[in-house]
């Protein structure tokens, strides 16, 4: 599995992302080096897990491990647990005004830099297209700033760089313009889904495939009823068919190297894969729905 997802991340940058050339005016160095790619997902897993500080240390998180290679826990340095990668990500900056989380993990990256951990790979602004404190709510101008300063220099160390994720979904306006004033691309982009049904989520994914030609990185995806307003799921019946049908299609989707379940806010009491560090009814069914995948 390993070598499938080299060799596909390989190809993708070959042909699909050909037209990148007025990009890479800027750094002549291709964006995605696959030897690079190797160690982020050292399993050769698509499946991981959106979690949250300390989730590597919980039950759950142990039974999920044999079946996941990635995690994140929305810090830049979210350290490698029971064999699975910790994914970094700068989540905000001083240019955020969501109060002293930004500049926190800001000053957690610069340190880490400082100390010559250069990471595999590394993830851009969180949701900096929404308000806080649930996003980072950044300015296209500041984001490109702080990118060009912070994260396209890793870029030319060889790290793989993740995008900037969006809260709007295919209603974004914030990641052309960014890409636009930006020094060195991203590699990978960064997607959130929040859609009731596969069908809905497919319009996501299909969005940034056709607007971005990159590979898709599926940080979170859970069952919302996005419109009119936001309602998460509720009915464990309904969240286990979504769970199960996402994982089907984005197992099955070239154009996905990697997607793991949301356990963030406003998410409901239904949903959330953890409580109490255990597996849920959702996170039990996640854990099934992965199971053999890869065997």
């Amino acid at each position: 599995m390993l070598y499938s997802f080299l060799f596909l991340l390989a190809a993708l940058t070959s042909t699909v992302f050909g037209h990148q050339q007025h990009a890479r005016l800027h750094d002549k160095r291709a964006p995605v080096n696959a030897s690079r790619v190797k160690n982020v997902l050292p399993k050769g897993q698509k499946a991981g897990l959106s979690g949250y500080i300390g989730i590597q240390d919980k039950p759950a998180f142990k039974e999920l491990a044999p079946h996941i290679s990635w995690y994140s826990d929305y810090t830049p340095n979210t350290p490698s647990s029971h064999g699975v990668k910790g994914i970094g990500m700068l989540w905000g900056t001083s240019s955020s005004s969501c109060g002293d989380i930004p500049e926190e993990r800001l000053q957690t990256f610069k340190s880490m830099i400082a100390k010559g951990n250069v990471p595999d790979i590394m993830f851009g602004f969180y949701e900096p297209d929404c308000y806080c404190p649930s996003s980072a709510d950044m300015s296209v101008s500041s984001g490109a700033s702080d990118w060009n300063a912070l994260l396209a220099p890793l870029g030319k160390k060889g790290t793989v760089l993740g995008s900037p994720s969006m809260c709007k979904q295919y209603d974004e306006d914030w990641l052309s313009p960014f890409k636009k004033s930006i020094s060195r691309p991203w590699d990978v982009t960064a997607i959130h889904i929040n859609k009731p049904n596969v069908a809905e989520a497919k319009k996501v994914v299909n969005y940034y495939v056709k607007k971005y030609k990159k590979p898709i990185w599926v940080q979170e995806f859970a069952c919302v009823h996005d419109q009119p307003s936001w309602q998460p799921c509720t009915d464990q019946g309904e969240i286990n068919s979504y769970i199960k049908g996402m994982v089907k299609y984005l197992e099955g989707n070239k154009n996905v190297v990697a997607y793991g379940p949301s356990n963030g806010e406003g998410l409901g009491d239904v949903w959330p894969l953890t409580k109490d560090g255990a597996l849920t009814a959702s996170g039990r069914t996640y854990l099934n729905a992965i199971k053999g995948l890869n065997k």
